[in-house]
C-alpha cells in the first residue's frame, strides 16, 4: 500500500515466499485486511488479494466468535487453497488450524522469533495467548523455523512434527554497486521503538562512541514501555544521534547502503530481515552476542558480535580499511548464496512435495 504502516520481518519475509512460489508458477492467494482507502503499489498490484474482515465491525470482545471467525472460515473456504500459511504463530492458530483440518488444508506455520517458543512469550502475551498457541503448532501440518534454535525446541516438544530449518527468502529490487567505505559516514539503526529492540543499549553504545554518528530510523510501537520512551527522551538529547522518522519499503536501502554498519541492540530475535537488506547493500552487521542466529555473523565475518558497549567500542577501534573491505565482500556473497529468495521457494516447495 501508499502511505506505508510500519511492517515487521514476518511480512517482508512473506513477501519473499509470495514472489518465490508465484515465479515458480504456484497459485498464490493473499489473505489480510487492506486499507479500504489505499493504493497497492504498482510492484504489487499482480498480487491475488483475499480481503478479510472489517477491523472496526462487531462488538468488542465477543466479534471473534459471531463475525471474524465464521468470515475466515468462509474466505478460506472460497479460497480453498492445498496450504494456508501463517507468518506469526498466535492464539488465533488453533482456530486457523481447527479451520483447515475440517476443510482438508494443509496449514503451515512460519516461527518468526524465538520468544515465541519459550516463557519470554509471557512477556508480551497471557498463558491462555500460550495456551492456545502451542494448540495451533500440534495442528499445523508443518512447522518452519528460522534457525536451530527454534528447530530444537520444536523437535523436542512435537517429535513427530514434520519440520525444517529455511532461512528467511529476500526478494529486493535491483540494486546499484555499494556504496564505497570512504562514503559512509553513520551506524544505521532501524526498527520499532518498542522493548525487544532494547534503546537502552542504543544509548549506552551512542554515549560511549561520541566520535561516531547514529542515525535512527523507526517509529514508536502502539505498545510502546516506560523504558523504551525514557531512553527515546535519553536519545534525542544527544549529538550525535539523529532520529530520520519512518522510513518506506522503498528508502530502507539507500538508507542502509550509506551506513558503515547496521546495528541491532534488540534482546532477542528471529533472524532479523535488516540483516538481509542492509547485507545486500554490502553493510556490515553489529549485534550482540543475543542476536547472531546460528553464530553466523562470527561464523562468516559478516560483521562484529560484542557483550556490552565497552565491547564494541574496543572492537570497532581496531576495525582497518582492509578488514572492513572483507567484511562488506563477506556480506554480499552471504546473502546472494543463502537468501535468494527463488531458490528458497524451490526449497520449500520440495520439502512439500510439490516439486
Amino acid at each position: 500500500m501508499h502511505e506505508e504502516k510500519p511492517s515487521g520481518g514476518a511480512a517482508v519475509q512473506a513477501y519473499g515466499w509470495i514472489r518465490g512460489l508465484s515465479e515458480a508458477g504456484q497459485d498464490v492467494h493473499i489473505i489480510t485486511t487492506p486499507n479500504p482507502n489505499g493504493i497497492l503499489k504498482e510492484e504489487c498490484k499482480e498480487l491475488k488479494i483475499v480481503p478479510l474482515y472489517d477491523k472496526q465491525k462487531g462488538i468488542r470482545w465477543i466479534r471473534w466468535v459471531y463475525y471474524r471467525l465464521p468470515y475466515i472460515y468462509n474466505k478460506i473456504k472460497l479460497t480453498k487453497p492445498d496450504y494456508l500459511y501463517q507468518g506469526i504463530p498466535g492464539w488465533t492458530s488453533f482456530f486457523i488450524g481447527m479451520i483447515c483440518h475440517q476443510l482438508n488444508i494443509k496449514y503451515v506455520l512460519r516461527i518468526s522469533n524465538d520468544f515465541l517458543l519459550d516463557d519470554r512469550i509471557l512477556l508480551n502475551y497471557s498463558k491462555a495467548h500460550r495456551f492456545f498457541q502451542k494448540l495451533g503448532l500440534k495442528l499445523s501440518y508443518c512447522i518452519l523455523c528460522q534457525n536451530e534454535y527454534q528447530l530444537g525446541v520444536i523437535q523436542k516438544e512435537l517429535p513427530h512434527k514434520k519440520t525444517i530449518k529455511l532461512a528467511n527468502p529476500i526478494f529486493l529490487k535491483a540494486t546499484e554497486a555499494p556504496v564505497e567505505p570512504e562514503k559512509r559516514n553513520y551506524i544505521a539503526w532501524l526498527g520499532l521503538y518498542q522493548y525487544q529492540k532494547n534503546l537502552k543499549l542504543l544509548y549506552e553504545i551512542a554515549t560511549s562512541l561520541p566520535n561516531e554518528q547514529f542515525f535512527v530510523a523507526g517509529k514508536e510501537s502502539s505498545k510502546c514501555d516506560d523504558e523504551t520512551k525514557l531512553y527515546l527522551r535519553k536519545l534525542e538529547k544527544l549529538q550525535n544521534v539523529k532520529f530520520v522518522g519512518f522510513l518506506s519499503r522503498e528508502q530502507v536501502l539507500p538508507f542502509l547502503s550509506k551506513a558503515k554498519f547496521l546495528l541491532n541492540t534488540s534482546h532477542y530475535e528471529g533472524f532479523s530481515n535488516t540483516f538481509l537488506e542492509a547485507m545486500s547493500t554490502g553493510t556490515p552487521i553489529l549485534s550482540s552476542h543475543k542476536v547472531n542466529p546460528d553464530s553466523i555473523i562470527s561464523k562468516y565475518k559478516l560483521g562484529l558480535v560484542y557483550e556490552d558497549a565497552e565491547s564494541l567500542q574496543n572492537q570497532l577501534s581496531k576495525i582497518t580499511p582492509d578488514t572492513y573491505k572483507e567484511m562488506s565482500s563477506n556480506v554480499l556473497a552471504y546473502v546472494k548464496e543463502n537468501h535468494e529468495y527463488k531458490t528458497l521457494a524451490n526449497k520449500l516447495l520440495s520439502f512439500l512435495e510439490l516439486n
